[in-house]
C-alpha cells in the first residue's frame, strides 16, 4: 500500500468515524457537561490566538475550524517580535522557507514546492486584490512591504485554488494592511559598519459612523545600499567550458549590489456597502550577485523594477432569503524594466586554452563597455467577478463564484548592445528581436461552488469544485477542473481534527511560454500546466493559554515546468522550458506549539520536515528538510518588552551530481526591545539585532552543464552568502 492508498484510507476511516459518532458524542457532551462547554466557549474567546478569517471559504471563521491549516499572523504581535517586511514574517511560520536567487529575487517555497528559475508557485493578495502577474507569476513586490503597515497576513499552506484559481499552486498569501487608527514612523537599518538604509511612512484615517463612511491612506518608502556583503569568485573564473576562464576580467572578489528603493501608496474609501482600493507599489533593486552570476561591477545602483498598481470597485448585496451578493470589478498593471543591466564585464583580446595546451586569441568576447542588456514588459488586466453566499438551508453555507479576466502584453523591448546589426551600440530591439514574443495575451473564465455542510454540531464537511478556461488566443489552451474535499471534527471544545484532499493547477506563465532572443530563459509555447493532488490530517488542540496544531501532508506533483537539466543560463542553442517527465513527491509534518509560561511570558515553538523528490529519489535543488522556529516574548513591565527569537535551516540541497558538499545548516537568533508611550501615549520605540551572533548564512548557486549533463563549471563555486549581524531602530507614533 503506497502512501497516497494509506491517506485515502484514513481520511475514509476518519469521515466514517466522524458521521457515525457525532451525533452520539455531542449528545453525551451536553448531558454530562454543558457548563464547561460555555465556559471553554468563552475562553477561547478571551485567548490571543484566537481569531477569524475569511481565506479559506469566504465566510468569517475561526481560523481553527476552516478547511486545511490556516495561519494568521497580527501585525502587532510581528512589531513586537521584530520582522521588519512581510519577506521576514512568512519565515516565522511552519513548513515556509525563504530565499534569495543570485539576481536578488525573493522566493517563498511551502513544504518543498518552489519556484522554478523566474517562475512563482503561490497565490499572493493585497487587501484581498490580486498581486500575481502573468510575466512570471510572482507577485514578490508585496515582500517588503514594511510590518508597520500591516493589520494582519493570513496564509493557506497547501493547494487553494477553490477559490482563488491559477497560481494558488503550493499556497495563498493575502497581505491586509491597516484600515483605521492614524500613524506615522521612521527607521533605520545597519550592519557593523555603517547605517545602510532609511524609510518611513504611515496610516491616515477618517471615519464617520453614523453615515458609514471609512477613507484610509497607507504610505510608506524606503532607500538603501544595501548590507556589505562581499561574494567569492564567479562564473568568469570558473569559465563557460574547458578552456574558457577569464579570471582577469571578472569583478570578483567583491562586493554585491544590494541597494534597493522601495514606494506604497494604498488608498481605500468605503460607503456603507460600497468600497474602492487603490494600490501603487514599486519595488528596486540592484543586481546583487549579477543576472547571469557574473558579479557586477562595484557600484549601489537599484536597476531592477517589479511595479504593481490596482484599482477595484466592490459592491455588497443583502438580497432576502438569506442571500449575500458579492460584486467587483478592477484594473492591474504590471512593470518590470532591467535598467541597462551588466551581463558580462568586458572581455577583449580574450584567449582560449585547446584541451593539447595550445592557446589561441578568440578577440573580443563582449563590447568595450561589456554585455549591457535591459529588457522592458508591461501587462495590463481587466476583470469581474461576482460571489453569492446562501445561508437559508439549515446547517448548510454555499458559496457560488465566477470571474473573467483578460490579460493583455502591453509594451515589450529590450536595450542591448550585443545585437549583430549594431554590436557595441546601445541599441532599442523591437518586434522579431525583442525578448518576447509580441502582442500575446490570455483570457480566463472561472466559476465555483462550495458547499459546507455542518453534520453535527461537531463535524462540518466542505466540498469544491471549480472550472477555469484558459485561452491564449494561440495553439495551446487550457481547461482545468479542480475539487477539493475536506472535514473537520470537534472531539472536543479543546480537540479539533481536520482531514483534507485538494488539486490545483498552474497555468505557464508568459515567459515560460513565449521568451526568446536572450542568453538567460527560452520559453516553449506547447507548455502543459503543472498539476498537484495533496492530502492533509491536522490536530489541534487549544485551551486558555496553551496550543497544540500537527498537520501531516503528502503532495504528488506532475508535469513540472523547468529548465533543462543541462540548462546553462547564460545560453545555448535549443535550451527552453519543459514540462518534466518526473513526478515529485513531497510529504512530511508540521509541528506548532505555543504556551503562557506565566502571566508575561509567551513561548512559540514551530518544527516542519518536508522530504521533496522526484521519481529517482532524489531531492530537489535548493530545498532544504527541516525547519525550526523559537521565540520568547517577555513583557517585564507595562509598557516595556524583550523578544527572542531563534531560526534553524537545515541543510539544503544540490543537484545529484553537483561534487560539492550540501550547504550546511544554520541557526540565526535575533533580539528585539520594545517600548511603548516613551514620554507620552502613542509612542512607541523598538529597536533589535538581526543574527545577533553573526552565523555565516549561505544559498546555493547552481553548476552550469552541456548536454551530456557534465559538469563544466560554477556559478558561485562558494554559493551566494547572506548579511551577517544587522542592527535596526523603529520609532512610531499613533495619534
Amino acid at each position: 500500500m503506497n502512501v497516497r492508498q494509506i491517506f485515502r484510507l484514513i481520511i475514509f476511516i476518519f469521515v466514517s468515524t466522524a458521521l457515525t459518532s457525532g451525533t452520539i458524542f455531542a449528545a453525551e457532551q451536553d448531558e454530562e457537561m454543558p457548563d464547561s462547554i460555555l465556559d471553554d466557549e468563552l475562553q477561547w474567546i478571551e485567548e490571543e490566538s484566537f481569531v477569524y478569517t475569511e481565506i479559506a471559504t469566504r465566510t468569517k471563521m475561526d481560523a481553527d475550524l476552516v478547511p486545511g491549516m490556516v495561519t494568521v499572523l497580527k501585525g502587532k504581535d510581528l512589531e513586537e517580535r521584530g520582522a521588519r517586511t512581510v519577506f521576514e514574517a512568512l519565515a516565522l511560520v511552519p513548513g515556509l522557507h525563504t530565499s534569495i536567487d543570485s539576481s536578488g529575487g525573493r522566493s517563498v517555497s511551502v513544504r518543498g514546492i518552489g519556484g522554478s528559475f523566474f517562475s512563482g508557485n503561490l497565490k499572493i493578495l493585497l487587501d484581498d486584490i490580486v498581486v500575481n502577474d502573468t510575466l512570471s507569476s510572482g507577485g514578490e513586490v508585496i515582500y517588503e512591504i514594511p510590518v508597520e503597515l500591516i493589520d494582519r497576513i493570513e496564509i493557506i499552506r497547501g493547494p487553494g485554488s477553490i477559490i482563488y484559481g491559477e497560481y494558488a499552486y503550493a499556497g495563498v498569501i493575502n497581505v491586509k494592511t491597516i484600515k483605521d487608527g492614524n500613524r506615522v514612523y521612521g527607521s533605520l537599518r545597519a550592519d557593523d559598519n555603517s547605517i545602510y538604509g532609511y524609510g518611513g511612512g504611515g496610516t491616515l484615517t477618517y471615519t464617520n459612523p453614523e453615515k458609514k463612511l471609512i477613507l484610509n491612506a497607507n504610505f510608506s518608502g524606503w532607500k538603501s545600499d544595501g548590507p556589505d556583503v562581499t561574494a567569492g569568485n564567479d562564473r568568469l573564473t570558473s569559465g563557460f567550458g574547458p578552456g574558457m576562464e577569464f579570471p582577469d576580467y571578472s569583478y570578483s572578489p567583491g562586493p554585491t549590489n544590494e541597494a534597493e528603493e522601495d514606494k506604497l501608496l494604498g488608498v481605500f474609501f468605503k460607503y456603507k456597502d460600497f468600497s474602492i482600493s487603490g494600490q501603487y507599489l514599486s519595488n528596486k533593486k540592484g543586481d546583487y550577485f549579477g543576472l547571469i552570476n557574473a558579479l557586477p561591477r562595484p557600484e549601489d545602483d537599484a536597476n531592477s523594477l517589479d511595479k504593481h498598481l490596482a484599482l477595484e470597485a466592490r459592491q455588497g448585496v443583502t438580497l432576502p432569503n438569506s442571500l449575500t451578493l458579492d460584486l467587483k470589478a478592477g484594473l492591474r498593471e504590471y512593470e518590470f524594466h532591467l535598467d541597462k543591466l551588466l551581463g558580462l564585464p568586458p572581455i577583449l583580446n580574450a584567449t582560449m586554452t585547446l584541451p593539447d595546451g595550445s592557446v589561441i586569441n578568440i578577440g573580443d568576447v563582449t563590447p568595450v563597455d561589456g554585455s549591457i542588456a535591459g529588457p522592458y514588459y508591461d501587462e495590463r488586466e481587466i476583470y469581474a467577478g461576482a460571489e453569492l453566499i446562501w445561508e437559508g438551508l439549515e446547517r448548510h453555507t454555499l458559496l457560488l463564484g465566477m470571474k473573467y479576466s483578460e490579460i493583455e502584453m502591453g509594451d515589450v523591448w529590450v536595450d542591448a548592445n550585443t545585437d549583430d546589426d549594431s554590436f557595441g551600440v546601445m541599441t532599442r530591439l523591437t518586434g522579431s528581436k525583442s525578448w518576447l514574443d509580441l502582442d500575446k495575451r490570455r483570457e480566463v473564465f472561472s466559476i465555483y461552488l462550495q458547499e459546507m455542510f455542518d453534520i453535527t454540531d461537531y463535524f462540518t464537511l466542505t466540498a469544491g469544485l471549480r472550472f477555469d478556461h484558459y485561452d491564449n488566443h494561440d495553439k495551446n489552451n487550457y481547461d482545468a477542473l479542480t475539487p477539493r474535499l475536506s472535514a473537520v471534527y470537534r472531539l472536543t471544545n479543546n480537540h479539533i481534527l481536520k482531514a483534507q484532499y485538494s488539486e490545483a493547477v498552474r497555468p505557464p506563465a508568459f515567459t515560460e511560454l513565449y521568451s526568446k532572443e536572450n542568453s538567460v530563459i527560452g520559453g516553449d509555447p506547447s507548455l502543459e500546466p503543472e498539476t498537484i493532488k495533496s492530502y492533509e490530517l491536522g490536530y489541534i488542540y487549544r485551551k486558555m493559554s496553551t496550543s497544540f496544531r500537527a498537520t501531516l501532508f503528502y503532495s504528488e506533483l506532475e508535469d513540472n515546468i523547468q529548465y533543462p537539466k543541462y540548462a546553462d543560463p547564460f545560453g545555448g542553442v535549443g535550451i527552453h522550458y519543459l514540462n518534466a517527465d518526473d513526478k515529485i513527491k513531497t510529504k512530511g509534518f508540521e509541528l506548532e506549539f505555543a504556551h503562557d509560561l506565566q502571566k508575561d511570558l509567551r513561548l512559540n515553538l514551530n518544527l516542519s520536515f518536508a522530504d521533496t523528490n522526484d521519481e529517482d529519489d532524489n531531492s530537489l535543488e535548493k530545498s532544504t528538510d527541516w525547519l525550526g522556529n523559537a521565540g520568547l516574548l517577555y513583557r517585564f513591565l507595562e509598557n516595556y518588552s524583550l523578544a527572542l527569537d531563534y531560526r534553524y535551516v537545515g541543510k539544503r540541497h544540490r543537484t545529484p551530481d553537483d561534487d560539492r558538499d550540501e550547504l550546511d545548516a544554520y541557526n540565526t537568533v535575533n533580539l528585539t526591545a520594545n517600548v511603548y508611550n516613551l514620554f507620552t501615549k502613542g509612542l512607541t520605540f523598538h529597536a533589535g539585532v538581526k543574527n545577533m551572533f553573526d552565523s555565516s548564512i549561505i544559498y546555493p548557486a547552481p553548476i552550469f552543464k552541456n548536454t551530456d549533463t557534465d559538469i563544466i563549471g560554477y556559478t558561485y563555486k562558494d554559493d551566494l552568502p547572506r548579511p551577517g549581524r544587522e542592527w535596526w531602530f523603529q520609532v512610531s507614533y499613533d495619534f
